[in-house]
């Protein structure tokens, strides 16, 4: 019971802290940066797939329902389809951090790791967030709404090869930082929870 009660207390808190470095890095700073899976990384590498899948299948939609409570702009159901990327996202990461140990060799193996867990959540996000905005901007005729690759989506777009590729390319950059930025971050939260928690709660 107390095992269950830690584990949503911990997803609660991770929630609230994908939303709030989301709202400080994108929407206040300004940063071409998403940074809003850090702590949806650190909730799979501590508690394991479910937690993080949890956390990941929800921030889209809370975001939606918190900007929409706010007024700040227009919103999209649609929009909450952009939780496939963050479930991709965790699944990637759980697969590779299933066996800890991986990550106790010496720190440039662990370094290794996370470049290796970056670079593949990137590409993967990059992807399926190429098929949701193409679903979007076809459904809703060109519709964008703010976001941190709109200004590289139209630089493509200005090159007529194509939204879905359009979207996909202009990703990359973008995604890849994002991914290399939330990536150690995650994982940086997760030494400090089981410093502070120890292992307990930890289920590969």
């Amino acid at each position: 019971m107390k095992k269950i009660a830690i584990t949503v207390l911990l997803c609660l808190l991770a929630q609230a802290g994908n939303l709030l470095t989301s709202f400080l890095v994108a929407d206040v700073c300004r940063l071409p940066l998403f940074f809003d899976t850090a702590f949806s990384v650190a909730v799979t590498f501590y508690a394991g797939f479910m937690p993080g899948v949890a956390v990941a299948a929800s921030y889209n939609f809370l975001r939606i329902f918190f900007i929409t409570l706010a007024g700040n702009r227009q919103t999209y159901p649609s929009e909450g389809l952009y939780f496939l990327c963050g479930v991709a996202i965790v699944v990637i990461t759980w697969f590779f951090s299933r066996d800890k140990q991986n990550f106790r060799i010496t720190w440039y193996i662990t370094a290794l790791y996370l470049v290796l867990i970056a670079l593949l959540t990137a590409f993967a996000s990059s992807i399926i967030g190429a098929g949701v905005e193409t679903f979007n901007r076809i459904h809703f005729h060109g519709m964008a709404y703010a976001s941190p690759v709109e200004y590289f989506v139209r630089t493509f777009l200005g090159e007529n090869v194509g939204i879905f590729v359009s979207c996909a390319f202009a990703r990359i950059p973008v995604t890849v930082l994002d991914r290399l930025c939330t990536t150690f971050a995650g994982y940086g939260i997760f030494l400090l929870l089981t410093r502070k928690w120890g292992d307990y709660g930890c289920a590969a």
